[in-house]
């Protein structure tokens, strides 16, 4: 279930992870039906995802983030191909 932004205290809950989080490391995937607001590399990986929005690319492939690397979106199925990262839940 995707979270109302416009409420201040639903963007300081993201932000600060009040929402939950995921550790996936290379090889693995994330839980099915989970949206996720930021993606932080904990060491250097490669990533692929889609994106939920209605401008933009809606895929993510294979993209390399450096360690403590951090973006920002709308994601769900995150797939780690090497490394690991921490997925901040919606």
């Amino acid at each position: 279930m995707a979270s109302n932004l416009y409420q201040t205290s639903e963007f300081q809950k993201l932000s600060f992870g009040d929402k939950g989080l995921r550790i996936i490391a290379a090889s693995a995937t994330s839980v099915a039906g989970e949206n996720f607001c930021a993606i932080q590399a904990i060491e250097s990986s490669t990533i692929s995802c889609d994106v939920d929005t209605i401008g933009g690319d809606t895929s993510i492939t294979s993209l390399a983030l450096a360690a403590g690397v951090v973006i920002y979106g709308n994601f769900d199925d995150v797939a780690v191909a090497s490394g690991k990262v921490v997925c901040y839940l919606r």
